[in-house]
């Protein structure tokens, strides 16, 4: 009657703009199922119907054109998508028709393809392209044996390195080490060896002809030729060219030649080239050319798979190892930070494991830190979870690898399982926390956890690593140092501890960019690698550029000093100033 209430008046949210947010999906749905049995104004249930259609149907849309693409195995990349968008604005506003009648007469030039502008202004089209065939068999085992190799390495050595082998002969050989000691002792460069030449070379060790030198009390130089042998460190044999390179890098790195040693690295033709960087990779392209990412994805699949199946190491480290790989598309200091390229290498890294190794895998991104208002996610990881769940794993039935995943992949925006997980499965996604370790997991991969202001990674993560009970556990690119903050979160108290736990962890694998002093990202002025599977030195890389007779820009990585552990910023300075 004529006392009734009028209708009450109902915010009805935007479907449209919250079609990503699961949640807030489920709260629309609940409301719209209340206004369906309550009174409402026909106006906003006529704006509520025209929304929920419209929505249905760019849902729809969308299943359709990816279950299309999925058949015809065409997933196009980021930077396409952005590139077919311009050229269609471009055409849209007349395209290359009208530029050219417009500068016709002008008397100038046609317009090019705006597909070759952008190329020209990303500088591409200038720079030499990476050889994919050095890619592919840059970490190729190559060690011919001692007898088909070793004239090679005596002309090598007696050709670029004598004064070094004088200097190994006073070391090595406790002869000369005792007679140079003792009258060095009395009168400092009494007795040298300047230089010596390698006479003969086996398993164990060489013969050298040394140049001796000794100088009386009043200057006068007394020069005579003189045999020592030198063993090999440690009484190993050496019977490949890669096990004498390391052999002789470790001795001239005992004698502190640092640029000697990175030189054996490059020994013509002898030995493997897994410690070589491949020319031309031009990582200031952001992003990079498909093929570069796929060297960085096998090298580091190369390190974690060495270093699963080296039981000694994961004794040694309860399972604790860590990856450092920051070209610029997965360094999360740099905003040119890709979440793609480090959820493809983190699927690489899986696949490796789970298909290869036939291990169990669990994948971990912390969660929301901090207390009440002040919880959060570190800006990178911020929306990785359902990225890396609904990314292509090739799992559904009749793809390569069907029935990988263990949990059901929903669709976060409509509820639907689009692929129903498999108990058996061996790839399963979780928390970072003690929680999300399961009996049945067999290796951890957690991505790039890191601390917050005010808000410690340290907590959950050491918790999970006790957890799994020395189970390997991989991190990669962690941040474990503190963010100091207030209310006594991340001071002093217990930072022994903290610090502890962050170098318990392993390195395996370390790929990092150097720049100058104070700039950063560019220029790139060289490189610092270490890979467990074959390159087992740290070495310290200098990045020369130059253009050729085509005009066309190069690039290449020159060893300069190799290391036994992390160089100091101190000791990498030095090296790319020799």
């Amino acid at each position: 009657g004529d006392n009734a209430p009028p209708p009450k008046k109902v915010k009805v949210p935007d479907a449209i703009t919250q079609t990503d947010n699961s949640a807030k999906r489920q709260q629309n749905a609940q409301l719209r199922a209340k206004l369906a049995n309550s009174e409402e104004p026909e106006a906003v249930r006529q704006m509520r119907l025209k929304r929920e259609a419209e929505e249905a149907a760019a849902e729809a849309e969308a299943v359709k054109d990816a279950e299309r693409r999925a058949k015809e195995g065409n997933f196009v990349s980021g930077r396409q998508n952005r590139e077919n968008k311009l050229i269609e604005q471009y055409e849209k506003a007349g395209g290359k028709a009208a530029a050219e009648g417009a500068l016709e007469k002008q008397g100038e030039a046609p317009a090019r393809d705006i597909r070759e502008t952008l190329r020209k202004m990303q500088g591409s089209e200038r720079r030499k392209p990476v050889d994919e065939e050095e890619l592919l068999h840059q970490s190729r085992v190559e060690s011919p044996p001692l007898s088909e190799c070793g004239a090679a390495v005596v002309e090598f050595l007696n050709a670029e390195l004598k004064e070094a082998l004088g200097k190994m002969a006073m070391k090595y050989n406790e002869e000369i080490a005792g007679v140079a000691t003792k009258k060095n002792m009395i009168q400092n460069g009494a007795f040298a060896v300047p230089d010596a030449s390698v006479i003969s070379l086996d398993e164990r060790g060489m013969a050298l002809e040394l140049r001796v030198v000794e100088t009386g009390f009043f200057g006068n130089e007394k020069e005579r030729t003189d045999t020592a042998r030198i063993e090999y460190p440690n009484g190993g044999e050496c019977a490949d060219a890669d096990a004498i390179k390391v052999a002789l890098i470790e001795m001239l790195r005992g004698c502190s030649l640092l640029p000697e040693a990175a030189r054996v690295l490059q020994m013509p033709g002898i030995g493997s080239r897994g410690w070589h960087i491949p020319n031309n990779l031009f990582l200031n392209e952001v992003p990079c050319r498909p093929e570069i990412r796929e060297w960085f994805y096998r090298d580091a699949c190369d390190a974690v798979q060495v270093a699963l199946e080296d039981e000694t190491l994961m004794a040694e480290t309860k399972g604790r190892i860590r990856i450092e790989c920051v070209p610029p598309e997965i360094n999360p200091e740099m905003d040119t930070f890709r979440v793609g390229t480090m959820l493809e290498l983190v699927r690489e890294l899986a696949l490796r494991i789970a298909v290869v190794q036939e291990k169990r895998v669990k994948i971990c991104i912390q969660g929301p830190l901090g207390e009440g208002f002040f919880t959060g996610v570190p800006l990178m990881l911020s929306g990785m979870r359902p990225v890396l769940e609904g990314m292509d794993w090739k799992s559904r039935p009749g793809e390569m690898y069907d029935g990988l995943l263990v949990e059901d992949t929903v669709n976060r925006r409509t509820g639907q399982v689009f692929n129903k997980g498999n108990p058996e499965g061996r790839v399963s996604f979780g928390d970072v926390g003690a929680e999300a370790c399961d009996d049945k997991d067999e290796v951890f991969i957690v991505i790039a956890p890191q601390s917050m202001k005010g808000a410690p990674i340290y907590g959950p993560l050491s918790s999970m690593v006790a957890a799994a009970k020395g189970r390997p556990f991989l991190c990669i690119n962690p941040r474990l140092q503190d963010i100091p903050s207030s209310g006594a979160v991340m001071q002093v108290g217990g930072r022994a501890q903290r610090i502890e736990f962050a170098n318990s962890f392993r390195d395996i694998y370390h790929y990092r960019l150097l720049y100058k002093g104070s700039t950063f990202m560019f220029p790139i002025t060289g490189a610092l690698r270490y890979n467990i599977a074959n390159s087992k030195q740290w070495t310290v890389f200098k990045r020369e550029s130059w253009t050729d007779d085509e005009g066309m820009e190069q690039e290449k990585y020159d060893p300069k000093a190799v290391y036994a552990s992390e160089p100091t910023p101190v000791q990498i300075t030095e090296a790319m100033q020799n």
